[in-house]
């Protein structure tokens, strides 16, 4: 079993995504496939390989239907053959927007 390192409760959100790196001169859109959304970040799947550390900017649809404007720093890579599972955190993401997370939450917490 694996040790759990995040401080945020994860929730499944299978979505696919554009995601646009900000701090490199690199205007290509990569596509990613959402595995799970947390008040404080993303897991995600890309055939692309990602650095760490860096900026990505996309907008993600969440359960509700409302979409999310995220800036995203790579912090987990997961190399493997044709791509990668990654970490990211959000970076100064409002509190509205978190707030937003934290509604499903609740909403899930209390469906169970």
């Amino acid at each position: 079993m694996a040790l759990e390192r995040r401080k945020e409760r994860r929730n499944d959100l299978s979505i696919r995504i554009n995601i646009n790196r900000l701090d490199k001169n690199d205007n290509r859109q990569i596509s990613v496939d959402v595995l799970d959304v947390s008040k404080a970040g993303i897991g995600f799947i890309s055939d692309v390989e990602l650095e760490s550390g860096a900026i990505y900017e996309a907008d993600i649809t969440i359960w509700t239907g409302d979409t999310i404007h995220a800036f995203i720093e790579i912090v987990r890579v997961s190399s493997q053959e044709g791509g990668g599972i990654y970490g990211g955190i959000f970076v100064g993401m409002p509190e509205s927007d978190w707030a937003r997370i934290r509604v499903y939450e609740t909403y899930q917490d209390y469906s169970s």
